[in-house]
């Protein structure tokens, strides 16, 4: 049976300590102050109003006076320490939330796109976080303001009692039905939530097919029918709460009607007092409203739960390995590629015993056609995925020993569709921000960012854009290029780094592989041999296996 992960959140809780215990202080300061408040006007009624007494009337106000103004502070007070608790809360969350995300394993990215990922994350941290809100809060202060009332009703009639106790299983019965129907639609709409959030993902990023191909209205029409399956979810909940809210007034008034007509009855049996009858009509709230409050805590949480399951899995997902060997960087180490296999999926097998090795200096090839599995190796050895079987060694130590973090510092690389940040052009190139002015120059000029930067007004500061938006392909490139350039690692990946580029970009590329990078070790997957002149080893890719050209 599955654990009530709300209980893991909750007990996260235990950090806060201090600030709890400030907040049960004022609770139970609070509570004081409004039962105080009935007695006060059970004064003011029977001893000043009917009896015509000025002195207790005055005595009677002011207390009353002192009471609820009290209370009001000490609402202010305690709403300021609910709202930082909850943001605290919030923040803890979140950030380990993307902390988490920034760890897992690549395969997590290719289940879902970005849209869907965003708004899971949004969605679970905010409701999980809402255990911290005041309505959560407050039910604490329920259980003094219970006591208190029942308290104040001893006090005044033990005849009375009875109304109030019967409403409580009454409303307890109800709100265990709807809390259970509250649980599976919240279920329900947090997966149609999900498909409509990772379909409207997929249609922003097929946005230019849609239009190549008239798709307008079988998207229009497909969006509509999710949307309205969500919504009418939405209404689901909504009418659950609202009967519940029925339910719970139905009995709430049920109760005061009810000691209306006994009340007026021991009045006129000279029983009771008119003012105790209305101090009772107020103890009586601070019984059933709360009591109320308390059994609708189920139901709140019952829409937290499908959140809480859904995030507490998150946090429980495996993330990158990473081992504890220590590496020294400054080095430029041997990697030896020993018998590895990999495959996506059972059906095709697409890295067959793969073995190489790359010596410190050298300038190594990797050619061959599209989806023949280049990439792939370049994912294996920065340990985005592991092999199915064989090793790849680092220094003789399998790499997924080593320090995952140290051993990624080892490598510059240069992608074909190089991803840049929303921001400018050297913050793309410079993406620590701790680098050397005169080094970051120098970088400018060799990875000739610097020629195309005499187009833009704001040079270096230029705004990039979504993913580069403004840059053309080789642009984008060269802004790679000086990223490799400036981190300066002892080894040194390209895969199809010179697309976009012109003849005479590649013929300066390759001058610096050959001559300004010659004691870093280099791999260059491309589709042109003629980008391979004067490498060391050439291997050529087919069928999954590798092959020596030179």
């Amino acid at each position: 049976m599955r654990k009530n992960t709300l209980f893991y959140f909750i007990k996260k809780l235990k950090c806060y300590t201090k600030e709890i215990l400030i907040l049960t202080i004022t609770l139970i300061m609070s509570t004081l102050a409004i039962f105080l408040q009935p007695l006060m006007i059970k004064q003011i009624t029977d001893i000043g109003m009917v009896e015509k007494n000025m002195n207790a009337i005055i005595v009677g106000t002011v207390g009353l006076s002192i009471c609820a103004f009290s209370y009001l502070i000490i609402q202010v007070y305690q709403t300021k320490l609910f709202t930082k608790l909850h943001n605290s809360y919030y923040q803890e969350l979140y950030n380990h939330a993307f902390l988490k995300l920034l760890h897992l394993k690549t395969s997590y990215f290719e289940a879902k796109n970005n849209t869907e990922i965003i708004q899971i994350l949004q969605w679970d941290v905010s409701q999980v976080a809402s255990i911290t809100d005041n309505y959560v809060i407050m039910s604490f202060a329920y259980v003094f303001r219970i006591i208190s009332g029942l308290t104040g009703l001893c006090l005044i009639s033990a005849k009375l009692l009875l109304p109030v106790v019967i409403a409580i299983p009454l409303k307890y019965l109800t709100v265990k039905y709807l809390s259970r129907k509250r649980e599976q639609n919240m279920n329900a709409s947090i997966i149609a939530d999900q498909e409509l959030s990772g379909w409207f993902g997929d249609t922003i990023n097929a946005i230019k097919e849609i239009k190549l191909w008239n798709l307008y209205k079988k998207r229009n029409d497909s969006f509509l029918k999710k949307l309205q399956k969500t919504l009418n979810l939405n209404l689901s909940g909504t009418m659950i709460e609202t009967w519940n809210t029925f339910g719970d007034s139905l009995v709430e008034w049920t109760v005061t009607v009810t000691l209306y007509f006994v009340g007026g009855y021991l009045i006129c049996k000279n029983q009771l007092s008119i003012g105790a009858v209305f101090a009772f009509l107020s103890y009586s709230s601070y019984v059933t409203r709360p009591i109320g409050c308390l059994l609708n805590i189920k139901m709140y949480f019952s829409r937290i739960q499908p959140s809480s399951d859904r995030l507490y899995d998150f946090f429980q997902m495996s993330e990158e390995r990473t081992g504890r060997e220590s590496i020294n960087c400054a080095d430029t180490p041997t990697i030896i590629f020993q018998n590895v296999k990999f495959q996506y999926s059972k059906e095709r097998e697409l890295l067959k015993n793969i073995s190489f090795q790359m010596s410190p200096g050298e300038k190594i090839g990797i050619i061959g056609e599209n989806g023949s599995g280049k990439s792939t190796i370049i994912e294996l050895l920065l340990r985005f995925y592991e092999p199915n079987d064989g090793a790849i060694l680092c220094n003789d130590k399998n790499i997924h020993d080593l320090n995952l973090s140290e051993y990624r510092d080892l490598f510059s690389v240069v992608s074909q569709k190089p991803f840049l940040f929303i921001g400018t052009i050297i913050e793309n190139i410079d993406l620590t921000g701790n680098a050397e002015q005169n080094k970051l120059k120098d970088t400018l000029v060799q990875s000739k960012v610097a020629e195309y930067l005499e187009h833009f007004s704001e040079k270096e500061h230029t705004k990039v854009g979504n993913d580069g938006a403004t840059l053309s392909g080789g642009e984008k490139q060269k802004i790679a290029i000086a990223r490799a350039l400036l981190k300066n690692a002892p080894i040194v990946i390209l895969d199809e780094a010179t697309t976009g580029f012109d003849t005479e970009s590649r013929t300066y590329l390759h001058e610096m592989i050959t001559s300004q990078m010659k004691e870093k070790t280099v791999l260059l997957i491309t589709h042109h041999y003629e980008e391979l002149d004067g490498f060391d080893k050439i291997y050529r890719l087919e069928n999954g296996y590798l092959f020596p050209v030179k």
